[in-house]
């Protein structure tokens, strides 16, 4: 499993995209499923925090640009970026270990820094 460091580009953009445990949960799922587009009901549904906190933080991360929206047969559908390096970096969210995964909600859900 891999450690993260401030310095690093992973922690960088774990930092950068992670403002809400509920952004971290978003950013988690779509790593799983890089190549996957979801409706927000599937979206709402495989996630554990409050619906309205999983659509704002799902808001920010199509602002953000690191989850992009399809409009496909009256639908919206959300995927992530396939732009690089954001999607690289994305996919690799599930090699970090179990533990640090750990001290990385601790922090956000005391509001500190998350490094």
């Amino acid at each position: 499993m891999r450690q993260v460091k401030i310095e690093d580009k992973l922690g960088l953009f774990i930092k950068e995209f992670s403002a809400d445990l509920c952004s971290l949960e978003l950013l988690i799922f779509f790593s799983r499923h890089p190549h996957a587009r979801f409706n927000s009901t599937a979206v709402l549904h495989a996630l554990t925090t409050k619906r309205y906190d999983t659509n704002a933080a799902l808001k920010i991360l199509v602002e953000k640009k690191i989850v992009v929206s399809h409009f496909e047969n009256g639908i919206f559908l959300y995927s992530l970026t396939k732009e690089e390096p954001a999607h690289s970096l994305a996919t690799q969210l599930v090699s970090i270990d179990q533990g640090q995964w750990q001290t990385i909600i601790e922090h956000i859900l005391d509001g500190q820094e998350i490094f």
